[in-house]
């Protein structure tokens, strides 16, 4: 600020600041005089005198934002520490006169150049400051602006659209959360829909969760939504969710993600990050090299990526049917031991492994790694533990809409020995297992509408197994239960259960009574079960129903650890009936599986996918895959 800029704010002539400043004001009223020193502190103004001691030129630069963006300034100081420059930071809170003086202060103290986020396009009179310093400035973030930088939102925001076009939706809302600030984000929407053949609808642009948009998405007249804002994509979330809706089968959500977001692991929302501390390092080698040609014609091009699809899926007219599994979740710690302890017996190990587990855990990798969508329900605590399977959950794509965190409890925890020879003991701490309750079944009957198997374990109360039985024989849905660490089984789970698949140990403890197996698999089939499957290890199964029964032999794998061998063979039955396949092959195919999960260590490590699997029956059984029923459902 010069003198004359001063005298003419304050009101009075260039002499009498002049006077006042270098204390040589007699004659000068007091109110006159507290005015002006007043107003140069407040821009901060100097006399020539006492700055001549300042350099020309110093290892500094200014930053003058509008708002708080914390990726972007430390981007900036990061980088401009690594050029051996220091940084002046502000933030003009969106008031034009504190954005002013900002400037007045940076180009007195000379820096050598100034980063600047302009309050709205008035603040670009005020270019003339830094103009007349002969500063060096930068604009960024200013769409007001043709030669400001800026974050490209329209290409994060056609990326998301490409997304969900490629997974063939056509009606995609767009939730802004401050239509002026978003205006890029909503050019890069409408232009991708416009490139791909879709005519944009004002109709379909909300600034808020209204109730016309919840409207929109319960009449399927949007299948996804993309967020601009996590704040906005975080509260859609939540509302649907209270509203029982089912994401991503029922609506996909795309958001964008910035800093403040980054390292929030739940609920785990598809987004794209804003590459914020980039473009804060970016902006700060332009301004520093601003004399230089090349980079004068550089602009900001990160690459844009999609951080996973577990709020992603096609629209749920295109949607197969989806496999829905209750059961338990546990963190499964692995004890190998050269032989299996027993009572009064201690044993050593030195190797331990821990995974995410549980017998509902275990079935839903199985089915999501076999090519269906599937449904987890279940409990989690509120420790770490939870954290590790809430990203194991999101690893497999697995859908969480039915995951209850229950406060105060632990994850539940499984403790496996297992022998060099594969076999195996498990205890098991229930933890918050044992919280999922009836009412956790009734809050959760949406999810049975479009499913074509429901997976069951009684690792659960018996109550919540029973409830889980009657819903899903409420909806349509076939059963197939694992009577795991059971003596009994209530009637009320008998009889709504199509399919029971116990191993030998465990038929003889629920039927001890009956003299062979042949005898215990008629016993359940005359409570009103429609097919028995007796998982027999290396000596595959025995399967009976009102029609047939056989005995159908495993493949010959070396056995490394066998704990999830009964649930590669359920995830892989309950894929391949949903497939179409007749229930002899879709055992085959499920020996199979279970014969793979025993060569490796852990029960989700050594699920395997489907591709894998039907590589290896396309070289020795290719007429197997061949076998499938016209009525099946192609996957997508």
């Amino acid at each position: 600020m010069t003198i004359k800029e001063l005298a003419r704010i304050a009101g009075v002539s260039v002499s009498t600041v002049s006077k006042v400043m270098n204390q040589k004001d007699e004659g000068i009223s007091a109110d006159t005089r507290e005015r002006i020193l007043n107003l140069a502190r407040e821009y901060g103004y100097s006399p020539y005198s006492s700055i001549s001691t300042i350099p020309s030129k110093t290892p500094l630069i200014g930053v003058v934002m509008r708002s708080q963006s914390q990726e972007i300034a430390e981007g900036i100081m990061e980088q401009a520490q690594a050029l051996g420059h220091r940084v002046i930071y502000s933030v003009s809170g969106n008031s034009l006169k504190t954005e002013s003086q900002t400037l007045n202060i940076l180009c007195r103290a000379k820096v050598d150049g100034i980063l600047w986020e302009p309050v709205s396009s008035a603040s670009l009179s005020l270019k003339t400051i830094p103009d007349k310093a002969g500063i060096p400035y930068l604009l960024f973030q200013c769409p007001w602006a043709a030669d400001s930088e800026c974050i490209k939102y329209d290409s994060l925001a056609a990326f998301a659209v490409q997304n969900l076009l490629e997974r063939y939706h056509t009606s995609i809302a767009c939730l802004l959360s401050d239509p002026e600030e978003d205006s890029l984000f909503l050019e890069g929407y409408k232009k991708c829909l416009f490139d791909h053949g879709i005519l944009p609808k004002d109709s379909l642009v909300f600034s808020e969760i209204s109730p016309l948009l919840l409207q929109k998405i319960s009449s399927r007249l949007v299948s996804a939504v993309v967020c601009s804002n996590y704040t906005n994509a975080l509260e859609l979330y939540g509302k649907l969710t209270s509203l029982h809706y089912s994401i991503p089968r029922e609506l996909s959500v795309i958001a964008m993600k910035d800093g403040q977001f980054q390292e929030l692991p739940f609920p785990s929302i598809s987004c794209c990050p804003v590459p914020e501390r980039a473009f804060g390092q970016y902006l700060t080698d332009k301004l520093l090299h601003w004399d230089d040609p090349e980079w004068s014609r550089k602009t900001f091009r990160p690459k844009i990526s999609l951080n996973g699809f577990s709020t992603v899926a096609f629209p749920p007219h295109m949607q197969e049917e989806r496999i829905l599994v209750v059961g338990s979740i546990n963190i499964d710690h692995y004890l190998n031991v050269d032989q299996l302890p027993y009572s009064g017996k201690t044993v050593m190990t030195t190797d331990s492994l821990v995974f995410p587990g549980g017998k509902g855990i275990n079935q839903a990798v199985g089915v999501s790694r076999l090519g269906h969508m599937v449904t987890l329900v279940g409990c989690v605590g509120t420790d770490t533990d939870a954290e590790i399977i809430d990203t194991a959950m999101e690893k497999y794509s697995l859908d969480t809409s039915g995951i209850k965190r229950v406060s105060g409890e632990q994850t539940g925890k499984a403790y496996i020995f297992v022998q060099k020879n594969g076999e195996s003991i498990i205890s098991i701490l229930s933890g918050a297992n044992h919280c999922l309750t009836p009412d956790d079944i009734a809050r959760n009957h949406s999810l049975f509408e479009h499913a074509g198997y429901c997976l069951i374990q009684t690792e659960l109360p018996d109550e919540t197994v029973a409830a889980a039985c009657r819903a899903a024989r409420a909806y349509g849905v076939k059963t197939i239960l694992k009577p795991s660490a059971r003596h009994h089984l209530i009637p009320e789970i008998l009889e709504n259960v199509d399919i029971l698949v116990p191993n030998l140990d465990e038929i003889n403890e629920l039927c001890p009574q009956e003299p062979s197996l042949e005898k215990q698999a008629e016993y359940f089939l005359n409570l009103g079960i429609s097919t028995v499957i007796v998982t027999l290890g290396k000596n595959g199964c025995y399967m009976k129903n009102a029609s047939e029964e056989m005995y159908l032999p495993a493949e010959n794998f070396l056995s490394i650890d066998n704990t999830g061998a009964g649930d590669a063979f359920i995830s892989a039955l309950a894929s391949y009936l949903l497939y179409g396949y007749e229930m002899k092959d879709a055992i085959r195919i499920a020996n199979l599986a279970a014969g793979f999960s025993v060569t490796r260590r852990g029960v989700a490590p050594a699920l395997i996918d489907k591709s894998t699997l039907e590589a290896y029956l396309r070289q020795k059984y290719p007429n197997l895959l061949k076998s499938r029923t016209d009525e099946a459902v192609q996957p997508i």
